[in-house]
């Protein structure tokens, strides 16, 4: 497994323009094999290794083991070991969010200010096959786009993080399972992941097992639509790149040069002009899009969008400005 690890790396180039990484631990199987892995490799790549744990203070003891237990794991392998902790709970009732996003967005801060404080290059995360798989059914669920549907990649460079890294994006989880038995690895387990009050645990547990029935190889499957998806939205993308200052003009898009668009083209133009005027498109669905591009189409006046922002057509140019 570990040639075919360094084999993946060096194909994908996974490893390019980096020199010191920062691996999330949290002890379970898919970390734990990850370090094993780059900690093994790490000389074919020349790299630098820190090992990072954030404790989420949810399930009380054990998680404070969970801590100890990839802080002795780095230590015995001579690997520097950083340690966060938070309260997500209560990060969650103040944030009126779910206590599985609060754990995320706190998870990211604390490697993101890790990775800053330590001159890092990249993040490594553990997301693995049945991962990628997992979060294309959960987003197909909610009436996704192409855009949503498309892979996790290798390489990622976030606005938030920085580079993350995703090595495992071709290991299945069971392959994970066996090389940690082989290297005598004893993985902690979270007893969260078994809980089925999260949608995402749901599709796991329950979801996955029932659909395999009908397509043993469903995972395969799902992650060849999400690499594919993802070749043509980048595709698209640049094409939309490329013919974007003829379309935007001072700030307005061009409703004549619009018109001219093949549809995905104008969906992806009208993504890159909202996160150029409003800086953000977080908080923009396809609905928003699909209501900009009625009004260029049929030659409405205007449509609301969220944050106060509103999309007016005066004169044959579309602008955004607060309402």
């Amino acid at each position: 497994m570990l040639k075919r690890f360094i084999d993946i790396c060096a194909a994908e180039k996974i490893f390019d323009g980096v020199s010191k990484i920062l691996i999330a631990v949290s002890g379970g199987t898919d970390s734990l094999a990850l370090a094993e892995l780059m900690i093994n490799s790490r000389r074919r790549f020349n790299l630098e290794i820190v090992i990072a744990h954030f404790e989420h203070g949810l399930r009380g003891q054990d998680s404070v083991d969970d801590m100890a237990f990839v802080k002795s794991f780095a230590e015995v392998r001579g690997v520097n070991f950083i340690g966060g902790r938070g309260d997500v709970k209560i990060f969650s009732a103040e944030n009126k969010i779910s206590v599985e996003t609060a754990a995320r967005i706190l998870r990211y801060e604390f490697l993101s200010k890790v990775r800053r404080d330590l001159n890092c290059d990249a993040i490594a995360l553990a997301h693995h096959a049945d991962d990628q798989a997992e979060t294309i059914l959960f987003r197909l669920l909610r009436g996704a786009t192409s855009a949503g549907l498309s892979a996790m990649k290798f390489r990622t460079l976030s606005e938030d993080y920085g580079l993350l890294i995703r090595p495992l994006l071709r290991f299945r989880k069971f392959e994970l399972e066996n090389f940690c038995r082989e290297k005598k690895l004893s993985p902690r387990l979270d007893a969260t992941n078994f809980e089925l009050d999260a949608t995402r645990n749901k599709i796991r547990l329950e979801l996955f097992p029932t659909l395999e029935k009908f397509n043993p190889a469903l995972v395969e499957t799902l992650c060849r639509l999400a690499e594919v998806t993802a070749e043509e939205v980048d595709f698209i993308d640049t094409q939309a790149e490329k013919i974007f200052p003829v379309v935007v003009k001072d700030n307005a898009i061009i409703r004549k040069e619009f018109l001219k668009l093949h549809a995905a083209l104008q969906r992806a133009v009208i993504k890159k002009f909202l996160a150029l005027v409003t800086g953000t498109i977080k908080d923009f669905g396809f609905v928003h899009f699909e209501g900009v591009r009625k009004v260029l189409i049929n030659g409405l006046a205007g449509v609301e969008l969220p944050k106060k922002f509103r999309a007016d057509l005066r004169k044959g140019r579309l602008i955004i400005f607060r309402n």
